[in-house]
């Protein structure tokens, strides 16, 4: 998953956390189904932005090693 990608999922995920509070104020089992979905892709998402930066990070690390003598 691309980072951006990752970054949309997380930011939908937290707007949908929001939204079912904001409009599922009557249905508690209905609020709570939602914020459980929402809140497992957010940490999926934030999982995969992490787990892209460190690729990245390594990656770096390994292109501008200094020279071996």
């Amino acid at each position: 998953m691309p980072l951006w990608l990752a970054v949309v999922l997380l930011l939908l995920a937290l707007g949908g956390i929001a939204l079912s509070r904001r409009y599922l104020r009557h249905d508690r089992s209905a609020q709570a189904l939602c914020i459980v979905v929402c809140a497992l892709a957010a940490l999926a998402a934030l999982a995969c932005a992490v787990y892209i930066g460190l690729t990245v990070l390594l990656v770096a690390a390994v292109q501008n090693r200094p020279p071996t003598l």
